[in-house]
């Protein structure tokens, strides 16, 4: 008989993308750590056994607008996440490969032509968020979710 070679264990990580941010996330033991006064690129792996549930939160410490990309990969690639205006929570199920978020949104202080109210419907749109040649992310914003024209 041949022995079966073990199958690879997925790596996966969590990267964000802000100015000013604090970060909080779940580590390999399920415990949560922060990260205070993240400027740039963040990002952490997981390189061992992989918790079930993987936990991101990112919160600017500046009130300006400021904007966050948050994301879960796995092997390197996008399986969640966003960018957003200064929050967002991320939690992802490495077992059912699920996940919930929340971000928040660019409301400008002033509105052209009065008031910014939309009688109340909201559209849904996201972030392309495919990995770029150059190593990014897109940014690209595509109405309604999923990827842009260019990364379907």
């Amino acid at each position: 008989m041949q022995e079966q070679p073990e199958p690879t264990p997925a790596v996966f990580a969590y990267e964000v993308h802000c100015d000013f941010c604090t970060i909080t996330y779940n580590d390999l033991n399920g415990e949560s750590r922060t990260v205070r006064s993240n400027v740039g690129k963040w990002s952490f792996k997981i390189l061992e056994r992989t918790p079930s549930n993987l936990r991101l939160s990112v919160v600017t410490t500046l009130s300006s607008y400021q904007s966050i990309q948050a994301y879960i990969l796995k092997d390197g690639e996008v399986v969640y996440g966003d960018l957003g205006y200064n929050r967002a929570e991320i939690a992802y199920s490495t077992v059912n490969g699920s996940g919930t978020s929340s971000f928040g949104s660019y409301i400008p202080s002033t509105s052209p032509g009065g008031s910014n109210q939309n009688g109340g419907s909201s559209s849904s749109s996201s972030v392309c968020g495919a990995k770029n040649k150059s190593g990014g992310y897109c940014k690209r914003v595509v109405s309604g979710g999923g990827r842009c024209w260019q990364h379907r």
